[in-house]
This record gives structure tokens, C-alpha cells and sequence, in this order.
């Protein structure tokens, strides 16, 4: 590494930290008031024998390049991920299956009367489940504005209104969001946000800040993620050199892609 005059030395880590730290994603809570009806085709999340709607994620795409032009760039090279621009919100992730279907039939009674996070939420579907399985209140955070705008809300507001008006809603990084939000909650969901090695020191700085004392995180997530290097152990390894949360591997798939689940406590 070169220095300059009085530059001090860094590590290659430390300089690619400053260059994600330019380019984070402002945080912003966005409110529902001027939320209109869809019109886009809905489909059905059936699951132990609760019904999720969502909009059809493909005409939602269709819509959001005309406006957005981090998803635009995503969709022209044909990516469901691009680093800093676009995460993967349009998609249903198979952990987002996994996790809910760990709610329903292993942990139902888990959310009931509990504030809820959805952290990464893409279409809403964990934090919607989480409602109707009981929970008081649901906050939903994904890292695109144009996501939230146009997917995760109208599918909480196309499954009642009541249920809109217990939510609430932000976009941008998560260290962004960490600064602007000051709430603590029960419960965390969170699937498929393990993916990438450079940011799971910041999940994990973000699940510290969120987590009351005495609540739960729920943890989907694929053993290995191809193509990215990020992965389950490599994150487990991360939380048990930090040391502030004792976890437990509740649930395993050894078919396919294998993913697993993890529960996380403070200690």
C-alpha cells in the first residue's frame, strides 16, 4: 500500500470500508400517506393454512425501471444483487420460506404481542406472517427507497388495513439506519442478508442496536452463497469472536442449496 505525505498507512479492509462508507444509501422513513391502490396482479403465500398476498413481482419490475435507476442498472445486467445499488428486494428468497415455515409449525405462538422487525424485507412477507400470527406491531427496512415504495407496502396495505396502520417503513443502509431509528425490538427476522462477507460485520453491529434485552433473532440463511463468498459459518464464526450473542442451529437442510436456520439471544 502507498502513502502520500502525511497519509497514514491502511489496510486494503480499511480503504475499501471508507469507499462503501461514500456510497452508503441514505436512511429515510417513508410514510404511507399518499400510498394508492395497486392495480398489479396479486399472488398467494399459503402457508399452515395462512394466506399472504403479494403483488407480482415481475410487473412491480417493470414499473420500477422506468423510475429507478439503481434497479435499472441491476435489471440491464441481468442481476438479482448489485453491491451498493440494488439487494435483491424484488425477490422471494427460498430462506424467506424456510423461516416462515419455522414460524408457523415449530414457533407460532413466538410473535404474538411482540414488536417485530423485518430487517431486509423485500416484499414484506416475514413481517406481514408476523402479523398475523399475532405480533403487536411490524417495522419493515429494505435497503432500495424505490422497493419499499412500490412492493413492501402494497402488499401490507393489500392485506388489510389495520395492519398498514401498525407498520412502519424505512429504507437505506443499515448503518443509515441505525442513526435515524432509535426503537428497540422483540423479535428480528431476517433471511438471506448473510450473503455478502464485506457487510456482516454491519448486520451484526445493526442486530446489536435493534435486539431488546431478553428478545429473539430469527436467522435464515444459505450455508454458502456461490458466486458471493458469503455464507452461515462464516457468519456464525463472526458471532462468536464478538461474543454478544449466544445462538443455537434449530434448523438444517442438507437438499439443494443447503440452508439453515439460527436463533439469536443477547447474552
Amino acid at each position: 500500500m502507498f502513502t502520500f505525505g502525511n497519509f497514514s498507512k491502511k489496510t486494503e479492509d480499511e480503504c475499501d470500508e471508507e469507499i462503501d462508507e461514500m456510497n452508503l444509501a441514505p436512511a429515510v422513513e417513508i410514510k404511507t400517506d399518499s400510498l394508492t391502490p395497486s392495480n398489479e396482479d396479486t399472488h398467494h403465500f399459503k402457508i399452515n393454512g395462512i394466506d399472504i398476498l403479494y403483488l407480482d413481482q415481475q410487473n412491480i419490475l417493470q414499473n420500477l425501471i422506468q423510475i429507478d435507476t439503481k434497479i435499472m442498472e441491476a435489471e440491464k445486467n441481468q442481476s438479482d444483487l448489485v453491491e451498493g445499488v440494488y439487494e435483491g428486494g424484488l425477490k422471494i428468497w427460498e430462506c424467506t420460506f424456510d423461516v416462515a415455515n419455522y414460524l408457523c409449525t415449530q414457533n407460532r405462538s413466538l410473535v404474538s404481542g411482540k414488536q417485530v422487525l423485518d430487517l431486509g424485507c423485500g416484499s414484506g412477507i416475514l413481517g406481514i406472517l408476523a402479523y398475523k400470527l399475532g405480533a403487536e406491531s411490524v417495522h419493515y427496512q429494505d435497503y432500495n427507497e424505490g422497493i419499499i415504495k412500490h412492493l413492501t407496502i402494497p402488499n401490507v396495505a393489500i392485506n388489510g388495513q389495520k395492519m398498514l396502520e401498525k407498520s412502519r417503513f424505512w429504507s437505506g443502509d443499515w448503518k443509515n439506519f441505525s442513526i435515524i431509528n432509535n426503537l428497540k425490538y422483540d423479535i428480528i427476522l431476517t433471511s438471506e442478508t448473510i450473503y455478502n462477507p464485506k457487510n456482516q460485520k454491519k448486520l451484526l453491529s445493526t442486530l446489536k442496536t435493534f435486539l431488546k434485552p431478553g428478545g429473539t433473532i430469527i436467522l435464515g440463511g444459505k450455508s454458502y452463497y456461490f458466486g458471493v463468498g458469503g455464507g452461515m459459518k462464516q457468519f456464525i464464526d463472526l458471532v462468536e469472536k464478538d461474543n454478544t450473542f449466544c445462538y443455537e442451529n434449530i434448523w438444517k437442510s442438507e437438499e439443494g442449496l443447503r440452508r439453515e436456520i439460527i436463533l439469536m439471544h443477547l447474552r
